[in-house]
Formats: structure tokens, C-alpha cells, sequence
């Protein structure tokens, strides 16, 4: 990436490696359109350089993008402008890519209104996939839809499709499938309904109601499907009602294996929600987190008792940093948050809030938060030992009671102010914040 464009990803290093590695295509504009950041996936997407995503070097001759839908909302002379005002005007749009460089894409593109912390503003994140496969994918279901008005054709499609396809009854009873259906779900799997977890049944069985009756002629769910190794696949079924050809099938039903779309997803949604370097979560994640759990106080039979803030500062981190490099001080980080983590539990909230700052989140009564924090405290002084080379660290620790009724900015100022008492006060201790 030119150093002469701007990076809102330009921190550490390996951020930006997780940020270039995702399958998914990532854009992030400010609230006026203008491009902040992108990732290689997004230029490999679009067909574009990174100047001329930022309009800094003309388009090719070839360049062009076409909407799925028309939604009003592009100018044909100032086509890339317009592509990334797409997102604003709807949630989601696919578009067609069409460049000399490389052959037409199918890219959907969905758009998230992010409030960044640090920059007090929106931040667009829009996300592209690439949808060309499975648009393949869906005119292929298409061509099978059209040529199963026959017994011949419809058994020979079932049996020779790399899709798993079945027919089944209402009750969704298996009928007949092929052989990539059982693969799926194996030689014994006689019911549909039977392979799909128990909140998803009812929803299941519904939609085959509505396809019989003529209330809709075809219905797409995604679900978990049990596969005969006990294990789970997320898949994609499409049902279609047959009228006609299949006199032993009243609903074909069409199932796609998206397992792999779904790992995508979460990785996406991890880097957005998690520090890169402790896997704690990030500033935006914890305030998120922390903004519900005052929400739930004001609801006492939600609440579940007292609940606590920890803001935590190191001591003496900046002597690691200029006596042992940063390479030492991001060791030691991990070390501490790997300290903060053990003496928590599973339930309890821990992020990174930035540097060498850190917070938990946790129900617990003031005495017994303040025991904790103490423990933490001793912890976070032996992790930061354990990196060879490198001097003491301790903490300081500001801790308040969470109230109903106070804003998430409100709780970790008192906490903040509470923390620089305690390191005033002579450092590595806890202090009560005055609330």
C-alpha cells in the first residue's frame, strides 16, 4: 500500500496482515464517502488500483460496473464515485465488475455504520463477496428447475449434481436423493427435519406447509445440518414446490454447503470486535459491552447483583518499550493480558482500551472487586517477569461500582480518576472511585 495514501489500519503490524489476509473485500469511508482504508481483497475485487479507488489515477478504458437491481442511485459518467455511494443509499446491493484486466465479477456489497471512539465520529464499513460462483451456483439450480419436468431428467440431475439435492414429502420425509445428499447426511438420513437442530424445525416445517398450499413457490433457509460424523455443516436449503414431473416428491429440496462462508464471517467480525495483539476486546467492543450492562441494571430482575469496573494502567511499561524494544513490550502485553484473563472467569468482560491500558467488567460487590483487583495487581507484576530481559512492571488499579441511569463514559471517568489516584498514591494498589 503507497505510503502517500491514508491508512486507517496503520498501527500494529499484524492488524494490518489479519486485515489483508480476509477473504472479504473491506472499505472504510467516512461519513462523507471519502475512502479511508481498504484491504488487497477489496482492490482484487473491484479490479482497481489503490490510486484509482482513491479517483488519484484515471480508470481503465474497460472499467465498468453494473447494478443487479436498479436503485437510482449511480451516475453512469462518474461510475466509480457512484459505486461506493451505493452503500449509502441501501443496505445491500450486488454489482457486476467488468474490467479488460480480468474477467466479470459478481460482488455483494453491505454497508455497516460504525461509531469510531477515537475519532468522536461515523465510520462506513462496507464489506464485498464474491458472489460469482454461487450466482453460477444458482443458474445451475435454475437449468434444474427448468428440466425436471421429466422422470428421466430429474433422476439423472439428482444423481450427477455436486449439490445435495433430495425430494420429500411434507412431513419432510426423504424420498429420494443423490449422492451428494448422502454424503451429507449419510445412508441412514430419512428425514430432513430430524438433521436440523430443534429451533430450527418448526421453521422447517412451516415452510413446507406454505410451499404445498400454493402460498409461495420457494422458500431459502440457513441452518445447521447434523452430518453422520456428529459434527455440523451450516447449509443453505432452497425448497421448491414440484407440481409436476415428480409424481413421488412434493417439495425438491436444494442444499448447499456454506460452512465456510459462515468461518468468514466470524473472522470478519473479530476483527472488528478484538485486539489483534491479546485477543482481549478492543475499545469499541468493551464500551459496546459495557453500555448493555448499564442498560440491564435498569431492569433490577436482569441485573443480577452488583456489577464492577476495573481500569487498569501499567507501571513502568515505558522503560520496556525504550530499554527492550517493542517487540519486548508487546511479549510483555500478552503476558499481561494472559494474567487478567486467568484470575477472571469465562463470563467476565476484558478488553485492551489501548497502549498499556486495560479493563474488566464484572459482577462482583466493591469488597470483593477490590480483593481481586489486588490479585490482579500481584499477577500482572509476575507475568511481566516472565519475558527474559526486561524491567519490573506493576499496576494500578481504579475500581467503580456500575449504577443504573449513568452513561458508559460517566463510569469509566470515575474509574480513570480513581486509577491516576492510585499511582499518585505511590502506584501498584486499588483505589475506590467516589461515586
Amino acid at each position: 500500500m503507497a505510503d502517500s495514501l491514508p491508512s486507517f489500519r496503520g498501527g500494529h503490524p499484524g492488524s494490518r496482515r489479519l486485515f489483508d489476509a480476509l477473504d472479504e473485500g473491506v472499505v472504510i469511508l467516512d461519513a462523507g464517502g471519502t475512502v479511508r482504508d481498504w484491504n488487497e481483497a477489496a482492490l482484487r475485487m473491484l479490479a482497481l488500483t489503490a490510486e484509482q479507488l482513491h479517483g488519484r489515477a484515471p480508470l481503465d478504458l474497460g472499467w465498468e460496473f453494473r447494478e443487479e437491481t436498479h436503485t437510482g442511485a449511480f451516475d453512469p459518467s462518474d461510475p466509480l464515485r457512484s459505486l461506493l455511494r451505493l452503500p449509502l443509499e441501501c443496505e445491500r446491493v450486488t454489482i457486476a465488475v467488468r474490467s479488460d484486466r480480468a474477467a466479470t465479477r459478481w460482488i455483494t456489497i453491505a454497508t455497516h455504520m460504525v461509531h469510531d471512539e477515537e475519532l468522536a465520529a461515523e465510520t462506513i464499513v462496507a464489506t464485498m463477496t464474491d458472489v460469482t460462483g454461487r450466482r453460477e451456483t444458482e443458474r445451475e439450480n435454475e437449468r434444474y428447475r427448468q428440466i425436471i419436468g421429466t422422470l428421466d431428467a430429474s433422476y439423472r440431475i439428482l444423481e450427477e449434481s455436486p449439490i445435495g439435492m433430495c425430494s420429500v414429502d411434507v412431513d419432510g420425509n426423504v424420498l429420494r436423493s443423490n449422492m451428494a445428499f448422502l454424503a451429507l447426511g449419510g445412508a441412514d438420513a430419512t428425514s430432513i427435519v430430524a438433521m436440523v437442530p430443534d429451533e430450527d424445525r418448526g421453521t422447517l416445517q412451516h415452510a413446507f406447509k406454505r410451499l404445498i398450499e400454493g402460498r409461495t413457490p420457494s422458500v431459502r433457509i440457513e441452518t445447521r445440518v447434523r452430518k453422520p460424523t456428529g459434527n455440523e455443516a451450516w447449509c443453505e436449503i432452497t425448497a421448491v414446490a414440484m407440481r409436476q414431473g415428480l409424481p413421488d416428491a412434493a417439495i425438491l429440496l436444494l442444499i448447499n454447503d456454506v460452512t465456510e462462508r459462515r468461518l468468514r464471517e466470524v473472522r470478519l467480525r473479530q476483527l472488528a470486535e478484538m485486539d489483534p495483539l491479546t485477543g482481549l476486546h478492543n475499545r469499541r467492543s468493551f464500551v459496546h459491552a459495557l453500555r448493555e450492562r448499564l442498560a440491564s441494571l435498569e431492569r433490577p430482575r436482569r441485573a443480577g447483583g452488583d456489577w464492577a469496573l476495573l481500569l487498569i494502567d501499567l507501571d513502568g511499561f515505558k522503560d520496556v518499550n525504550d530499554t527492550c524494544g517493542h517487540a519486548a513490550g508487546d511479549a510483555v502485553l500478552v503476558a499481561v493480558a494472559a494474567a487478567i484473563r486467568d484470575r477472571t472467569r469465562l463470563d467476565d468482560t476484558v478488553g485492551r482500551l489501548g497502549g498499556d491500558e486495560f479493563a474488566v467488567l464484572f459482577r462482583s460487590g466493591m469488597e470483593d472487586a477490590v480483593t481481586i483487583g489486588e490479585q490482579i495487581i500481584t499477577r500482572i507484576a509476575l507475568a511481566a517477569l516472565s519475558v527474559p530481559g526486561t524491567p519490573p512492571v506493576s499496576a494500578s488499579v481504579g475500581i467503580v461500582r456500575l449504577r443504573p441511569a449513568r452513561r458508559a463514559e460517566e463510569m469509566l471517568e470515575a474509574a480513570d480518576d480513581a486509577m491516576y489516584q492510585a499511582k499518585r498514591a505511590g502506584k501498584a494498589r486499588v483505589v475506590e472511585a467516589v461515586t
